[in-house]
């Protein structure tokens, strides 16, 4: 079928529906492409040579595609170890967030107790505090139990800001599984705790999968804490790690903190696109039945 057989200009209704759509497909061209073009500088700049960085007026594409930049990365700098922390932090507070967000988001929809209203309204109330209201007081913490400039500290304190949201967002997944399938298995002789192993949590799945990557990319992007809770070289994540970088005179900096950015940020790309499918739909299903 041709396009002319497909639109018809005399047709208002069918015209209108095609202007709109164009419309809708222009403003997506434009905002990827205000939105993607620091990213493609970024990636074009990790492949120039140092002097190439500083050249006035610059070049769009390097004159010499190089991997000069990230050779000097891992030969020059921590930013394997960086990495390593980062993955660590990042894993672990993912890996608490979603055992206690499953748990705890089940209960406070599950059962009904003294208090429950209080315990939502706290961990709600957690959610929308700014970290730089309590990154102070919560250092202070951490060195009276002796875990200042330590990943466990950065564990716990991405945990504490992420929990309140994966408790939240859990608590209206699992509203939206009817409990009567729960019910049906404990009939069948399981345990309320292997009915909720067994049968929902495998139909929380998208839900589980939208909080992990939320708060996998929380830690794993996460810089202020990693300032004040680790002091050491063998603590630094990524994102600290890159920012000491910047101001160094050094004319290999900038090519380095590209090339560093560029693999911070590919990482991150990597894992939306491997999540991208039960994502959206974890997000939609959790907002629309919460």
């Amino acid at each position: 079928m041709t396009w002319s057989k497909r639109l018809n200009p005399s047709d208002p209704l069918q015209f209108h529906a095609f202007g709109q759509t164009l419309l809708i497909y222009v403003l997506a061209v434009a905002a990827v492409s205000i939105l993607g073009f620091p990213l493609l500088w970024m990636i074009l700049c990790s492949f120039k040579e140092p002097a190439e960085l500083y050249q006035a007026p610059p070049d769009f594409l390097p004159l010499v595609p190089t991997l000069r930049n990230y050779v000097d990365l891992f030969a020059q700098t921590g930013f394997a170890r960086y990495f390593v922390n980062s993955l660590i932090v990042a894993t672990a507070t993912t890996v608490l967030s979603l055992i206690l967000g499953a748990i705890g988001g089940y209960t406070l929809d599950r059962f009904r107790f003294f208090g429950l209203a209080i315990v939502a309204g706290l961990s709600l109330l957690c959610y929308m505090l700014p970290e730089t209201l309590v990154v102070i007081p919560l250092y202070m913490l951490v060195s009276a139990v002796g875990l200042q400039d330590t990943l466990v500290s950065l564990v716990a304190a991405n945990t504490a800001f992420t929990l309140p949201f994966a408790l939240w967002f859990m608590r209206s997944y699992f509203r939206s599984i009817p409990a009567s399938f729960e019910e049906s298995a404990m009939l069948e002789g399981c345990s309320r705790f292997k009915a909720f192993r067994k049968v929902t949590l495998p139909l929380a799945l998208p839900g589980l999968i939208s909080v992990g990557v939320f708060s996998f990319n929380n830690a794993w992007n996460e810089f202020l804490f990693a300032l004040i809770l680790t002091s050491s070289e063998r603590n630094k994540t990524l994102p600290l790690g890159l920012s000491t970088w910047i101001g160094q005179d050094s004319i290999y900096s900038w090519g380095m903190l590209m090339a560093g950015s560029v693999l911070l940020t590919l990482f991150s790309i990597g894992l939306y696109a491997a999540t991208q499918g039960k994502l959206a739909s974890g997000l939609t299903d959790g907002g629309m039945k919460g």
